[in-house]
């Protein structure tokens, strides 16, 4: 259990170390503006560090826990004396390779000894470099040096081969590489007889495989075959050998006698069998008998010596089984052999002075192998091999380089060419090929003599002028002031690469790498050929040139020149303007249907900021060691801040241009790309997001990191996938992040996002609405009835609703041009929706009134199929074209929804207007028609009964008292009236009264209606004068003007003759005076009657314009229209692919 849960612990420790460190790499990634597949890369980075720190940390500490430590200090412990052992091999193999000294043979010595002694411990001989200057000093036993007068000795101690670390030691000393040059002339193995003679097979089969291993890894080091040499000692101890040595030493003053065979068998011999190598032994023994042999020797030394060769009989079977087990064959080393065996023994020499076996060893034994065959064969082909390869390597090498070196220039023996595409050709080959190859270092003296020719006879066969430095400059100069911004940009580009190829002219480049830059501009070239010349010509002369003649002084003044065109505008325009080379982003690009000209330079898009760096290296690598003005540089180091600058000009551009921009039909996938966010509106975010990405938060401006926020914002979906799902909680969580960073409004992002998915899920549904094609329609009928619950509506508010929320505190008019921009996508929609509502009404219109006209079999007169027509429209107006087109009194009207309507031809309108009464497309008892004969017979009613009213009226009198009084004439006494007669007319009588200015009176009788006419006649002595009321007012007129009892009756207001009269005579007015009893009740009845007078000709005139209007005939019937039918009513265009 406790096992488990400490498992379960560890697991969840990885688990959060695995979360902490995402979280740290997604917090610095949002910081630094990475994408996803960056931050994810380093996490896994630092969690694969991690991972491999604690495997080291975990091996480590097993390392120590378990003191395995140890047996690395052993083993540091070994390699020290393995260190110990190279450098005391080294020191012995450089005292035998000493120069001067000649190639000093020297032999690997082994075999066993008592107590680990060495072989040649109690050597008689005399040993070199053992006195006090020139000491090797024997420290170890593993290895000893011995070094005589003739040849040297290693002696290998026989127990390293039960050590592998130490016999790995020896054999890596040996592997040296001056080893190599120098190799030991063979392996020298000493076997003692006794063990031969003894029988000791197992002794035997394990120091042959020793032997052989180690002699088999040594050769493979060593890449030779080293000969391998049996030494028998002991052979004293074989009865006869003695005996032999002594007399033969006697007989031939030999102190130390050897017997020695090599191993030269036949072919059909075997390879693991001693008898030939043996019989070749006893061959030379018996050779040895034949001369030692006299009569000095007793019968029983004859006896022993002549016995001894046989007695070598019983070393056969051990020296089979030694020869068997070093000579075998495997997979892993090829075959080995035996060079040969020597026997050997100790003497007593005279007075007592023993022969040692070492002594024999060193005087006798060794300088027999070294004058042996097999040495100096090996040694001999080891030489010659090594001298031919020497030799024919060197005669290859120097014959292949003067064959090369004669190809180089090809040049046929007594021709000469001059020419110039002749001469560079043969420079460019020297630099090309021989400069730096080393194929031709033999002969490169004379190639380089030939080089330098054909330099100055390209010079000196080349007639050209030296323009002035001063020309040069003024010239240049001169073509800059003139150049537009773009052509400035081109000649300080074009000074800054002939800087640099002026500089590397002066490094004394190769022609193909002067040609591979782009040039010296024509006018600043030093050299100016009098003839035509090729580009590569002219370079080696311009560079011959510069190189003799204060080429650094051209290079400086050129420089200064530089820096002088460069500071020319501090704006810089010349660098940032725009190169035909870059296209630039226009606004077409993202809408194809726009036709505006909106467009951004592409020196500002990412090709043209690297093209932009591009060139401020190559202006920077002109100046060289010198420094680049420093406004320049800070120019450059800025223009970030100007590419944001711009894209924020170019965002409000496209704004402004897409405004009022509308849109025609759009496919399924246009559709669904809105809500799949593949709308050109967020290509276009998407194309301004990355081609701003490498701006880090830190140098973003306030806009642009909005800006980074709404794309992220835009680019949510409502999904309810897992991948959609994850990819909206990092938008989320790096909107949140960046918001706090930037001290945003937008860091409320939970009700920012609660907004957009309403905003989301009501383009969904909109979406969805339009791409049906019944929806769609009632979708814009709706609409423009102003239905709440109506999909667009809904969507319209939404997007208000979100804008409103998300950039409330927003201040910047850039982000205000990326909502109009972002708005103009369920713009498209409603004018989707609007033009495919357009194109149904249309073929409504085909389908309804014009297919039923064309294709129904008829025999009816003009009228009534022009009746038939007429209905079909109404029926249409009432049905297909209602929401979307309404008919009032004063004509058409367009329904609209957000400034969207049906896009109806003008001559449908003017066919509508003035066919079509809209009271037609009311119902029957709703029409005019209907109405009007309706409200004449209430009126006929209304009528009669206000005739009664007003008959009754009329037929009730009512009398005035009316007094007289003499009549004067103002301002004229000298004519007087002589008297006035009253007259009231009507048509029941006449009522009257003269009076010949006397007061005189008289009752008047008016009915209301009936008098129409009051007259005065005022009588002078010769004629009389006549003034009068006309009209159903008259009498009321009259009470009026004498109400005051008196009125002046002016001149101008009499009857024409009268008046004539009366202005001849002076008179201006006559004063007439008429005193009238109480006319109240006549004033009372007079309004009365004038009210149901005023009544009853409303009603005639209401009476007489309803019976015109039942009089009058349909629209439809006034005139022949059928022919005016319009076919397409609606504009409908081709719907995009």
């Amino acid at each position: 259990m406790i096992f488990m849960l400490k498992k379960t612990f560890s697991l969840f420790l990885w688990f959060f170390v695995s979360v902490f460190v995402l979280s740290v790499c997604y917090v610095i990634g949002v910081f630094r503006n990475w994408t996803d597949t960056t931050t994810a890369l380093y996490w896994i980075s630092v969690i694969l560090v991690t991972l491999s720190f604690k495997f080291i940390m975990d091996c480590i500490h097993n390392y120590f826990s378990a003191g395995k430590y140890r047996n690395f200090l052993k083993s540091f412990s070994r390699k020290k004396r393995a260190l110990t052992l190279d450098s005391y091999f080294k020191k012995g193999l450089n005292i035998i390779s000493k120069r001067g000294r000649g190639e000093v043979p020297w032999f690997l010595l082994t075999g066993d000894s008592e107590k680990n002694n060495s072989l040649l411990e109690d050597i008689n001989l005399p040993v070199f470099h053992r006195n006090c200057v020139n000491s090797t000093p024997q420290q170890f036993r593993t290895i000893r040096w011995w070094f005589f007068r003739d040849l040297s000795v290693l002696e290998l101690s026989g127990k390293i081969y039960d050590n592998p670390g130490v016999i790995n030691s020896v054999i890596s000393s040996l592997s040296a590489r001056k080893c190599k040059k120098q190799p030991p002339r063979g392996v020298v193995l000493v076997i003692s007889a006794d063990k031969l003679i003894n029988h000791d097979y197992t002794y035997i089969r394990t120091l042959s495989q020793k032997t052989r291993s180690f002699v088999e890894q040594l050769s493979l080091h060593l890449h030779h075959n080293i000969p391998v040499f049996i030494v028998i000692s002991g052979c004293e101890h074989i009865s006869g050998y003695s005996v032999l040595a002594q007399k033969i030493y006697q007989k031939h003053e030999k102190w130390h006698p050897v017997f020695w065979a090599t191993n030269k068998s036949g072919t059909n011999a075997s390879e693991y069998d001693s008898s030939y190598i043996l019989s070749s032994l006893r061959s030379n023994i018996m050779a040895s008998i034949c001369h030692a042999l006299d009569d000095s020797l007793s019968d029983k030394e004859k006896n022993d010596i002549l016995q001894f060769p046989d007695r070598l009989k019983g070393l056969k079977y051990s020296l089979d089984i030694f020869i068997s087990t070093f000579c075998i064959e495997n997979v892993f080393f090829s075959q080995t052999e035996i060079a040969g065996i020597c026997l050997s023994g100790e003497l007593m020499g005279e007075k007592d002075k023993n022969c040692i076996f070492a002594d024999i060893l060193i005087s006798e034994i060794l300088p027999q192998i070294h004058d042996s065959d097999v040495i100096h064969v090996n040694k001999q082909r080891v030489n010659v091999s090594f001298k031919s390869v020497i030799a024919m390597t060197a005669l290859c090498f120097v014959g292949y380089s003067g064959y090369c070196s004669y190809n180089v220039y090809n040049i046929r023996h007594g021709s000469v060419d001059t020419s110039h595409a002749f001469l560079t050709e043969q420079i460019s080959k020297y630099e090309d090929k021989v400069r730096s190859n080393m194929r031709y270092f033999p002969f490169k003296p004379a190639l380089d003599d030939k080089y330098l020719f054909f330099r100055e006879s390209l010079h000196k066969t080349t007639r050209f002028d030296i323009s002035p430095v001063s020309w040069r400059v003024t010239e240049y100069k001169k073509n800059f002031m003139q150049a537009s911004p773009s052509g400035k940009r081109e000649l300080i580009l074009s000074l800054s690469s002939s800087l640099i190829s002026w500089d590397k002219m002066m490094k004394d480049e190769s022609l193909s790498d002067l040609a591979k830059s782009p040039g010296i501009h024509e006018l600043l070239k030093i050299t100016r050929p009098h003839d035509k010349i090729s580009s590569i010509a002219s370079l080696a002369v311009e560079r011959d040139e510069i190189q003799k003649n204060n080429g650094i002084e051209n290079i400086y003044v050129f420089r200064n020149l530089l820096t002088e065109l460069v500071q020319s505008d501090p704006s810089y325009s010349w660098f940032v303007s725009e190169d035909v080379n870059i296209p630039a982003v226009r606004i077409t690009d993202f809408w194809e249907d726009e036709n505006s000209s909106v467009y951004l330079s592409g020196i500002w898009t990412q090709p043209g900021q690297n093209k932009l760096h591009q060139w401020y290296e190559t202006i920077k690598e002109a100046y060289g060691r010198d420094t680049v003005p420093e406004a320049f540089s800070s120019f450059v180091l800025y223009l970030d801040e100007s590419r944001q600058e711009h894209f924020r000009q170019f965002i409000m551009s496209v704004a402004r241009a897409r405004k009022d921009s509308h849109s025609g039909l759009m496919n399924p996938l246009q559709l669904t790309n809105i809500i799949h966010n593949r709308s050109s509106e967020h290509r276009f975010f998407q194309f301004v997001d990355d081609e701003l990405h490498n701006i880090p938060t830190s140098s973003a401006q306030d806009w642009l990191s909005e800006f980074r926020l709404l794309n992220h914002l835009f680019s949510l979906k409502v999904d309810n996938g897992m991948k959609r799902q994850i990819e909206q909680f990092d938008l989320m969580l790096r909107i949140y992040l960046i918001s706090v960073l930037n001290n945003s409004q937008m860091n409320r992002t939970l009700t920012h996002v609660t907004t957009w998915r309403s905003w989301q899920n009501a383009l969904r549904n909109a979406v969805n609405s339009v791409l049906h094609t019944a929806s769609s329609v009632e979708l814009i009928r709706n609409a423009m009835r102003s239905d709440p619950e109506n999909k667009l509506v809904i969507l319209f508010d939404e997007f208000e609703k979100v804008r409103s929320v998300i950039n409330s505190n927003n201040r910047e008019p850039v982000i205000d041009s990326v909502w109009d921009i972002y708005e103009r996508q369920i713009y498209q929609l409603l004018d989707h929706a609007v033009t495919y509502t357009g194109c149904w009404v249309g073929e409504q219109w085909r389908n309804s009134v014009l297919g039923r006209f064309n294709s129904g079999k008829h025999n009816l007169s003009y009228s009534e199929m022009q009746g038939k027509v007429y209905k079909d429209i109404i029926g249409f107006l009432k049905g297909p074209s209602n929401g979307v087109l309404a008919l009032d009194p004063d004509g058409v009207r367009l329904l609209s929804f957000r400034e969207r309507s049906i896009p109806f031809s003008p001559s449908f309108i003017t066919f509508i207007n003035d066919i079509v009464s809209p009271d037609d497309l009311l119902d029957v008892w709703l029409r005019e028609r209907t109405q009007n004969k309706d409200e004449l017979i209430n009126v006929q009613g209304q009528l009669d009964l206000l005739n009664q009213t007003l008959q009754n009226a009329e037929s009730q009198p009512y009398r005035v008292t009316i007094d007289s009084a003499p009549a004067t004439i103002p301002d004229n006494p000298r004519v007087k009236p002589t008297g006035t007669t009253l007259t009231l007319e009507c048509k029941t009588g006449n009522s009257s009264i003269r009076s010949m200015n006397f007061a005189d009176s008289g009752i008047f009788t008016w009915y209301p209606g009936s008098c129409h006419s009051v007259r005065i006649d005022i009588l002078f002595p010769n004629f009389s004068a006549t003034y009068k009321f006309t009209g159903e007012t008259a009498w009321i007129d009259f009470i009026n003007k004498f109400s005051d009892g008196e009125s002046e009756l002016m001149t101008k207001d009499f009857s024409p003759e009268s008046r004539n009269f009366l202005e001849s005579m002076g008179i201006k007015g006559i004063l007439v005076r008429y005193k009238l009893s109480d006319t109240g009740n006549l004033s009372q009845a007079y309004i009365e009657w004038e009210q149901l007078k005023q009544e009853k000709d409303k009603l005639k005139d209401l009476q007489v314009n309803l019976s015109n209007k039942l009089l009058t005939t349909h629209s439809w019937e006034k005139s022949a229209w059928i022919s005016r039918l319009p076919g397409n009513i609606t504009i409908c265009p081709v719907v995009q692919e």
